[in-house]
Parts: structure tokens; sequence; C-alpha cells
């Protein structure tokens, strides 16, 4: 089935209390930064409805272009207003976003402007349907995107030898993004790029990726500001977790710095998909903590147990708001799951903290 458009509702009017429980969106996947004025989180949404009035049952959702919402907050997270769309489809001059847009990130620059990281999807056919690359837009205020890139930072088609040289894994060419997954794994993961500038101002990407049909690894890439704009310097070999034969995927992984301990943590959300074709009742789901000294790792879990964050039930695709290391914590939000009951399946937790110790949620 070729993806369709589906209406993009304007703002809702009513700010949200605790958790942003949208009336006519489902909303998952998480990302954000903080201004001097408030906390601005962005997300995937879809209409609950279809173009025909028919409720659209998230299953089906991958049918439809999605667009990334954006909300804000003044109250540390106490409550939020809708912004509207901030991105959609169908923008880039190559079309390596004519299927669909999926997570990604967002990353004030000294200059003022922020930088945005998004999943492109190429329009194939109906069974390459999630042929994934990497790319980059501007935004001047956070509301809505300004400027793209005119090609992918990383696409899977034109870079093949690249990647694979590097270390990562990609299907033949023929099969890459089909919908029925790798080799018997899920679906291929070249996605949801993260942005890292570190203290020498270097900007680093990081991105779900595999060195195997079912092994996950993280991508990380060093880019650079050309005439033409940002591009590829270097693709690094593969980052490996030390737990990662549990999980078949990672996905939106984030990293943030405690410059007081010199400690980087990695945040993710993992998946244990066997086959793609495998019932999501039978899927598990996690959040994770690792730290490391390095940005290249080795990630250890943080509390030196296991990486699994405790109390996380129910919740995926997670962002920090805001960091706290000087009392080994973070502020953050996460979507909710189908896991949870249906009123509160994609929609999102009230604001929590993370305790960088125990690795476990608490209010």
């Amino acid at each position: 089935m070729t993806v369709r458009r589906i209406k993009t509702p304007a703002p809702y009017g009513e700010p949200f209390y605790g958790c942003i429980s949208h009336p006519d969106l489902y909303l998952w996947d998480a990302w954000s930064y903080e201004d001097d004025k408030a906390l601005h989180l962005y997300c995937l949404a879809i209409n609950k409805t279809q173009p025909n009035g028919d409720k659209l049952l998230p299953a089906d959702k991958d049918n439809y272009l999605f667009h990334t919402r954006h909300f804000h907050s003044s109250d540390n997270g106490a409550s939020w207003q809708d912004a509207g769309a901030f991105q959609q489809p169908l923008h880039t001059s190559d079309g390596h976003d004519a299927r669909n847009i999926w997570s990604g990130s967002i990353e004030p620059l000294a200059d003022g402007n922020k930088l945005v990281g998004f999943t492109g999807i190429f329009e194939v056919d109906d069974q390459r349907q999630y042929l994934q690359n990497i790319s980059l837009a501007k935004t001047a205020d956070g509301n809505q995107v300004e400027w793209f890139l005119d090609s992918p930072l990383s696409c899977p088609v034109r870079d093949r030898t690249q990647i694979l040289e590097a270390g990562y894994y990609l299907d033949i060419a023929e099969r890459l993004g089909h919908k029925d997954g790798e080799e018997g794994g899920p679906i291929m993961t070249w996605r949801d790029p993260y942005i890292f500038v570190d203290d020498n101002d270097q900007i680093h990407v990081f991105w779900a990726a595999k060195s195997g049909p079912t092994t996950p690894a993280i991508a990380h890439g060093l880019i650079k500001l050309g005439p033409k704009g940002y591009f590829l310097e270097h693709l690094y070999a593969p980052i490996s977790l030390p737990d990662g034969d549990s999980f078949t995927q990672g996905e939106l992984p984030k990293i943030y710095h405690d410059k007081l301990n010199e400690t980087f943590y990695l945040v993710i959300s993992t998946c244990k998909r066997l086959y793609e074709a495998q019932p999501e009742s039978e899927v598990e789901r996690a959040l994770r903590l690792y730290k490391s000294e390095s940005l290249r790792g080795p990630w250890v879990p943080a509390n030196g147990q296991d990486s699994l964050i405790d109390g996380a039930d129910g919740m995926f695709g997670m962002t920090v708001l805001r960091t706290d290391f000087e009392n080994n914590r973070l502020l953050c939000i996460s979507p909710r799951t189908s896991a949870v009951d249906a009123e509160q399946a994609f929609t999102f937790s009230e604001t929590f903290y993370l305790d960088l110790i125990s690795a476990s949620v608490s209010q």
C-alpha cells in the first residue's frame, strides 16, 4: 500500500497538565532541547482519524505520512502547550523524505540556530517500505524547519561500500528496507540520528544501526560544514553494547556528558523483535542506561549490574529534558507504548527523574 497523506491538526488550544494525552493524535518517540524560556519537546505524531473519518488503528499508522509535533513548557514540564507541526515529509529536493520521516534530534548551535537530525524514508515500492537514511535540517526558532540538506548525510544506497567497510551490516541491495525484515530478523536499522556537540565544538552524530541481521549497534559519525552544507567527514566503526545479545534492535540513542565527573551517559530504547511478523504482544521493549569515560566506549551498565532502567515499564523512546548531574539525576519524559492500557498508549507520561546511580525512575 502506498503511503498516504492524512490531516495534520492545528495546535490544540488548551494546555496539557502532567501527561500529554492528545485528543486528536497518537504520539511516540521523543527528543528535546532547553532554552532560557522553555523546555521544547518533539515527537512523531499522526492523526487518530483516517481521511474517510474512520478510526485509524495504531497498527496501521505506517501506511500514512507522519509529522513531527512540537510542545513547549515554561513551568519545568508541569504543563505543556501544543505548538503544532514542526516538520513534515516531502520537503527535500532529492526526495529522501518522500515516503516518510522518522525520529531524530535537535541541538542548539552557537549562532542561535538549531541543527535538526531526522530519519528520511525513500519511496521505492510497497515491498521496500523502510529504506532509511540519515539527514539534517536547520531551524531558527524551533517552530518550523527552514533549511534541509540536498541529499542525505548518510545513505545506505549511495554509501553502501563505505558503510560495509566500516563494519556495519546491510542486507543485499535489492532487499534494503524490505517490509519483511533482513535475513530473518527485523527491518533494517539506519535511523534516529542524535546530534552531540563536544567540548571542542565538533559535531558528532550517533544513530541506530546493526552489525548483523539481529545484532544491534550504534553508528557514530563526525560531521563538518562545507560550502554545500553539512557532510559526513568520518564514519567510525560500530559501537557495541555489553548486553547487545539480549535484544535485536537499539533505537533513539541519546548521549549526555557529566563534565563534573568526566562521565558520558547513554540512554537507549531496545526491542527484542525476533522476526518482523512477530505479534506485538510478544515483542519485548525496554529503556536502558549505560555509562562510559569516552564517547567511543566501552559502555557499561550505569548501575554496574544491569542496563535496564527500573520502573520504566511501558515506556519507550524517552528524552532527557534537563540534566542535573550535581544531584545524579536527569529530568525526563517518555511516550507510553501499547503495552499499557489503551487509554494511555501513544501518550506521554508525566515528567520523572532518572537516578543515575541506581538507574531507576523516581518522581
